[in-house]
Formats: structure tokens, C-alpha cells, sequence
């Protein structure tokens, strides 16, 4: 069995789009159901404004099943969303259509409304914040409950499984007290932004821009510190459009968070999907999912603790990869791949049909 083989068991509701997947299709769309073209101009306008494209659905039976995106209906067509099926995310229309709008909005359940122009603010900053959390991509935290147990070495090991997986991955470097990692998986970083470069843009990249400048090595983008020297914190706003980015960038981002409690865990809590505790026996957290790094099982159980998802030891492999500062090359290790596998927090690829 070779490195690429890495095996992978069917998990629990984490799933994404075959590699290769990402296209310009994938950007953040709405959708208006309305002919009134002052309504679908004035909702073009602050949809660009949010970065997001809208596409106009005259007829309600055509509006996508899927859940893809916010639809907004037009008080031309709203009575026709009383009785529908379809999503009813937001009933928009001029001031001469307030009362009507709002009537309607009393019988359809969580249905917004947004009367124009006195609602363009609201309604621009609604679908822009959607826009931000809506990334493909499954996100996992990673948060160390004490020190030098290993949770930059999984959090690697764990986003290149993902690559090796068929899958879009990055790790994200978000330990406070990160010297960076590129000196435990290569001597030379690979080209390509680190942290630096991104406080001094002020993280203005869109999705693609991000996927394309990340440095990558052995086709697994990694965003840490280029030097050990860092000199300033990173800002809560740089962090949210990173993440928001690296969400619709890459089918599985996984952070290494650092110590916990993170200093910045509530704007990073909007991102992430699962937030994994690394842990030795002796530091277990009180609640929430574990793996036990630097040890083959925990030595007992107690009722009440934690759902511990498995363990990563302290292999000669990866020992003798971390030596030479070339982690990657543990993965010739059937046993960790194995290991890995058993935590069953990598993403299955979606099979896509044409």
C-alpha cells in the first residue's frame, strides 16, 4: 500500500464535493422570484454590493429544491409563496406594497421582510454575512488542552489525509503562540503567502485568490508564519475573512487553534463545524469530542467524560519524519494512516454525475 492510499471510513454527516469540483458556479448566489423589474434592479444593486450574484426566477415551480442560497420574492409574486413549498427567506417590495408584504409575512413562517429602499442596509448586510458563512468547505478546530501534545503535528497530518483523500485541504495556523509550522514538514517553504503578507493586505482575497496564492506542499495548502519572529496579533476581522475564504476555497480546512480557550474562539466559532479537543489521560476537557495524542487508548473511562473519537500515538515513523522535518513522509506508515482513519474526521467526496 502506498502513500496514496489512505484509508478512509464512512463518517457521520461530513461530506464534499469531488476535487476538482470548484468552479466559478460555485460563487454565493440568491435568487429574487419576481417580474417587477424595479424590485429586481433595486435587489441586483445590493446583491452586488454583498458580493453575491442573484438570478431572476419568474416562475416559482423552476426555483431549485436544494437549499443553495436565499430567496427573496417579490411583493408581485409573494402571494404565491403563502402555499408553496420552496424556501421563503426574505418577501421584498416598495413602500406602495408595505402593508401587503407584511400581512403576508404574518402567515409564513421565519419569512423576512424588506420594504425598499428604507431596508437596502439591512438587506445588503443580510445576504453578505450569508455570503460569509455559506463556504463548502468542512472546518475542524483543532483545541489543545495543554501543551506539546502534538496538535500542529495532527492538524498536518489530518489536512494532507484530506488531500490524499481526493479533497481540496488547508491547514490554518491560528495558535497565539505559533512559531510556525513549516519546520516540521520542510526545510524550504514552498512560494506563497504566510501570515505576514495577509495582515499587511488586510486579508482583502477573495476565495480563488486565496486557493491560488496559499503555499502548498505535496498539494496541501498551508497557511502559518514565515518566520518564528512574529511581532503583532491578528486582528478578529482578518481571522472572519479568512475563514469566510478559506471555506469556499477548499473542501476541509482545519485549524489549529492552539491552546484552549482561544483568545479569538467566538469569531472563530462562526466557521466551524466540530471543534475536536487534543488530550492526553491526564488533561481530558469535561465535555466534547477528543483525540488522545501520544498514546495508544485511554488507560480507563470514567461515566461521564468525553466522546473520545481515538488516538494518535507517538509512532517511529512519525518521530523519524518530524527529525528530518519532513512529516509528510509518515504517511508511508500504514499504521497512522489506520490511525487516522479510525478518528473518522475526514470528509467523504461527494460522487458528482454528470
Amino acid at each position: 500500500m502506498t502513500e496514496s492510499d489512505f484509508e478512509q471510513l464512512p463518517q457521520k454527516g461530513t461530506s464534499a464535493p469531488a476535487a476538482g469540483g470548484r468552479t466559478a458556479d460555485d460563487e454565493p448566489v440568491c435568487t429574487i422570484v419576481s417580474n417587477d423589474a424595479r424590485i429586481i434592479e433595486r435587489c441586483a444593486v445590493i446583491a452586488v454590493g454583498a458580493a453575491v450574484r442573484i438570478n431572476q426566477c419568474a416562475d416559482p415551480q423552476l426555483l431549485p429544491g436544494d437549499g443553495s442560497g436565499p430567496v427573496l420574492w417579490g411583493s408581485d409574486m409573494a402571494a404565491l409563496a403563502e402555499n408553496t413549498s420552496r424556501p421563503v427567506d426574505v418577501l421584498v417590495g416598495l413602500e406602495d406594497s408595505e402593508a401587503l408584504i407584511w400581512s403576508l409575512a404574518s402567515r409564513i413562517p421565519k419569512a423576512r421582510v424588506a420594504v425598499l429602499p428604507s431596508a437596502s442596509q439591512w438587506l445588503g448586510e443580510y445576504l453578505g454575512l450569508w455570503a460569509m458563512r455559506a463556504g463548502h468547505g468542512h472546518t475542524l478546530a483543532l483545541n489543545s488542552t495543554a501543551g506539546g501534545l502534538g496538535t500542529t503535528t495532527l492538524s498536518l497530518l489530518l489536512a494532507h489525509a484530506g488531500t490524499l483523500s481526493g479533497l481540496r485541504s488547508a491547514m490554518i495556523d491560528l495558535d497565539p503562540h505559533s512559531q510556525g509550522a513549516w519546520p516540521l514538514v520542510c526545510a524550504q517553504p514552498p512560494i506563497g503567502i504566510g501570515w505576514e503578507e495577509l495582515q499587511q493586505s488586510g486579508g482583502a482575497l477573495a476565495a480563488h485568490q486565496l486557493a491560488e496564492t496559499l503555499p502548498k506542499l505535496r498539494d496541501t495548502a498551508i497557511l502559518t508564519w514565515s518566520r518564528a519572529n512574529r511581532t503583532q496579533e491578528l486582528e478578529d476581522q482578518l481571522v472572519i475573512r479568512l475563514l469566510a475564504a478559506a471555506r469556499q476555497g477548499f473542501d476541509l480546512v482545519v485549524v489549529d487553534a492552539g491552546r484552549a480557550p482561544h483568545p479569538q474562539r467566538l469569531a472563530m466559532n462562526q466557521f466551524i463545524d466540530r471543534n475536536i479537543a487534543t488530550a492526553s489521560s491526564m488533561t481530558l476537557p469535561a465535555s466534547g469530542e477528543v483525540v488522545l495524542c501520544g498514546e495508544q487508548k485511554l488507560r480507563c473511562t470514567p461515566q461521564g467524560f468525553p466522546e473520545i473519537l481515538g488516538a494518535v500515538p507517538v509512532l517511529p515513523r512519525i518521530s523519524k519524519a518530524l527529525e528530518r522535518g519532513q512529516l509528510f513522509d509518515s504517511f508511508k506508515s500504514r499504521a497512522l494512516r489506520q490511525h487516522l482513519s479510525n478518528l473518522c474526521l475526514i470528509p467523504q467526496v461527494k460522487e458528482q454525475h454528470p
